[in-house]
């Protein structure tokens, strides 16, 4: 069997991996107390004693050897579950074959047990049961990474998949309980932890596709990381619900680890052509299952309701962990690219990720009814959804969906704050009221029925799209650039790209692009504006008050923590002819009480006034700061404008924003923009361009798409070689050189891929 790679896979199999030479001069994992097995499919043998020279043959016996700490290399080969190829759906002839690997130990905090690819191979898990890699229940710190996991969805047909429903049907309505349904062939999953317990466990780099059930899930389970895997083609075949990458009833691994912070993570993942075919059955619901039709998952029930890309649902109602998605790349899954859902203590941070034609359901409906099979029809959502939960904010995201048919957001039943900021929302059904207008959380600090200007992506998708022909980078005239909010920012891109740096501030904004995460309290017009300003070009205008208390408010949930003291700055100027007081307050909406930051302070229409006071964070109550303008009265002006928005931990400065480059803010989507007139760059037809920068440079160069193990030599045009300090990002996939001891003039960068034995060479200017 081959494998044919496309561009997406090569930047996941190859993103973040760490060499042996590197880690041993590192000493990032090599100690004293750790120890190293190997396993080759190819040449190994269970016998041997799993070193590099004599390796295990499989990954299970290795597994039975390793203690917290360890890590297990495993080499090229395809490794099969006992069984492999003797499954027969006619006669239901060996339906239930075990996983490929079993993980039944647990590491410790500080030591985790790895298990990942030996440095340059790509080993292949190959399953056709019940999935390829199973974590059993209370085994802790973890992780998994550099592996192709394969199920067998490609071979299954529509027929073979809904027969099997009906077997299961007839299985469970056997008065006698003579027919054992246990077909894990239709619902096996890829990379997950069973139904029992986990916590701290990092799932990376792997490629899972073609299962029938979910690519990767956790049940049960706190501290989850899923990060830079590509996951497609699952869930077709099984009638269990299922979607590509689940968090599923997810609760705290103890009483005292039960706060708010960021605890489940799925980051830089790329989803697309996950979708059901089967409807949902089972025999008895979830008691949290959060669907009241009576019919919903019986033998009679005819839609599909899941195939989601990424999804977390049911978790336990006292769990208030905040669930993180960042940097994911979504397209063409049955249902949204994220579904956040009947998680009613818990809240969400979803930012930075880039959705394309999701909700591909009903044309596979359309697809599979022109085959002759019945339609199986469910609802038209393609884009974000959160529904039964504390908090949620959508921040710096790209929505694309197929038309206005198809919802782009939808937030119901939010018990906290939602908070959506600074998208650019492209075709899809937005929340709206009665006539169709978009609520205020939408329409005020987001693009709508813009395009995102991607670099190359298919006007149509009828069906599978095919990934290698999409690339959903940013063109550089697209209007995501430099239009995000970087209250809400992950450190990188989707490619390991680093975002701008933020200075030392919890929020801070001028008002240069956007109202920087500002909405109204009450109904004043909030405008970002050049009548004045403090710093830069723009200030946030807030206009058409009819009452004293409405101004402008920033939500501090998911902002702050409990206990800390933090700073509040703001700039105020009254419009012309004001004159009156203007105040920084924080709201708790849950108590409904009110806290005064700072007093109330005299401002005029002929300067800018400083207001800034401290604020103590007292609960996780959904609270929110605003600046309360001067009174309204009879005759009174009570326009104002604010700017250089500073809130930091208590002792930090204000932001100088005089230092701050207004055109370098974070963009929108998952892809930072890299203008490439900024540095050199050549093409390798293996990881793509290949960036220097900056170029002229005075201190450091860095090289972007730098791989574990490619030489780098440095030399002057008369051919003088120089050895240069350098740090590797294994993180960012880059390289950064110090080139401070170098005199001024023009230098080679020569590069050679020790996997091609292909050579490039960038020139630079040191200055």
């Amino acid at each position: 069997m081959t494998f044919k790679f496309n561009y997406f896979q090569k930047i996941i199999v190859l993103k973040h991996i760490k060499i042996l030479v590197f880690l041993m001069f590192s000493g990032l994992i090599f100690s004293q107390n750790n120890d190293f097995y190997y396993v080759s499919a190819l040449t190994g043998s269970d016998s041997n004693n799993g070193s590099e020279t004599a390796p295990f043959e499989t990954i299970n016996r290795a597994i039975s050897l390793v203690n917290p700490g360890d890590t297990i290399f495993v080499m090229n080969g395809t490794y099969q579950n006992d069984g492999y190829g003797t499954v027969d759906t006619t006669t239901n002839t060996n339906m239930n074959n075990n996983h490929v690997v079993t993980i039944n130990k647990s590491g410790t905090a500080g030591a985790y047990i790895t298990l990942k690819n030996y440095p340059g191979h790509t080993p292949i898990i190959q399953f056709d049961g019940r999935g390829g890699i199973v974590i059993s229940n209370d085994m802790n710190y973890i992780i998994i990474e550099g592996f192709e996991v394969v199920g067998p969805a490609a071979s299954i047909t529509y027929a073979e998949a809904y027969a099997n429903r009906e077997y299961k049907v007839l299985a469970a309505s056997d008065p006698d309980d003579d027919i054992n349904y246990n077909h894990t062939y239709f619902s096996g999953k890829g990379i997950w932890g069973g139904y029992g317990a986990h916590h701290h466990i990092i799932i990376r780099n792997n490629i899972v596709h073609d299962t029938a059930g979910s690519g990767i899930r956790f049940n049960d389970s706190d501290h989850i990381t899923i990060e830079y895997n590509e996951v497609y083609n699952t869930t077709w075949w099984t009638s269990s619900a299922s979607s590509a990458v689940v968090f599923a009833e997810t609760i705290a691994s103890s009483e005292a680890d039960n706060g708010t912070d960021v605890k489940m993570v799925m980051r830089g993942n790329l989803v697309y052509n996950n979708w059901n075919r089967i409807p949902f059955y089972v025999t008895q619901l979830p008691d949290n299952s959060g669907n009241t039709n009576p019919n919903y998952g019986t033998a009679t029930y005819n839609n599909i309701l899941d195939g989601q890309g990424l999804y977390v649902t049911r978790s336990d109602d006292n769990y208030y962990g905040t669930f993180l998605f960042e940097n994911n790349v979504c397209v063409n899954n049955g249902k949204n690219g994220i579904n956040f859902d009947n998680s009613l203590g818990a809240s969400a941070i979803i930012q930075n990720n880039t959705f394309y034609y999701n909700g591909v359901h009903e044309i596979i409906q359309d697809i599979s009814v022109a085959n002759g099979n019945p339609g199986h029809r469910g609802q038209k959502v393609g884009g974000v959804k959160a529904n039964k939960v504390q908090n949620v904010t959508v921040a710096n995201n790209i929505v694309v969906t197929r038309d206005n048919l198809f919802s782009a957001i939808e937030l119901p039943n939010i018990s906290g704050s939602k908070l959506v900021l600074n998208n650019i929302f492209l075709n899809g059904k937005l929340p709206s009221d009665d006539s169709g207008v978009p609520y205020n959380f939408i329409s005020c600090c987001n693009l709508i029925d813009v395009d995102p200007l991607f670099t190359e992506v298919p006007s149509s998708v009828n069906g599978a799209i095919d990934i290698s022909q999409a690339n959903f980078e940013l063109t550089e005239n697209s209007p995501a650039i430099n239009a995000g909010d970087s209250a809400y920012s992950p450190t990188d891109d989707f490619l390991g790209n680093p975002r701008p740096t933020l200075p030392n501030a919890i929020s801070f904004t001028s008002f240069e692009n956007s109202n920087g995460g500002w909405s109204q309290f009450g109904s004043p017009t909030l405008t970002s504006t050049t009548a004045t300003s403090k710093s830069g070009d723009f200030c946030l205008s807030v206009t058409n008050r009819t009452a004293n208390w409405h101004s402008p408010k920033l939500a501090l949930d998911n902002l702050l923590d409990v206990g800390e003291t933090y700073t509040f700055y703001v700039w105020v100027k009254l419009a012309s002819g004001g004159a009156g007081n203007a105040q920084i307050t924080v709201k708790n909406t849950a108590l409904n009480t009110y806290t005064s930051v700072t007093t109330s302070t005299a401002v005029n229409d002929q300067g800018w006034t400083l207001l800034t006071g401290n604020f103590t964070y007292p609960s996780n109550d959904p609270m929110f700061a605003y600046v309360k303008g001067p009174n309204i009265g009879d005759g009174v002006v009570s326009d104002f404008y604010i700017d250089d928005f500073t809130l930091a931990p208590q002792g930090s400065a204000e932001v100088d924003f005089s230092n701050i480059d207004g055109d370098d803010v974070v963009d929108i989507g998952a892809y930072e923009f890299i203008n490439t007139t900024a540095g050199v760059w050549d093409y390798d037809t293996r990881y793509g361009q290949i960036f220097l920068y900056p170029n002229p440079a005075k201190n450091q160069i860095t090289i972007s798409k730098y791989n574990a193990g490619d030489q780098i030599e440095v030399m002057d045009l008369l051919g003088k070689y120089y050895q240069l300090s350098n740090q590797e990002n294994t993180r960012n996939k880059t390289l950064t050189l110090d080139v401070s001891t170098l005199s001024t003039g023009i230098y080679l960068v020569k590069i050679r891929n020790t996997y091609t034995n292909s050579f490039q060479t960038l020139k630079f200017l040191k200055h």
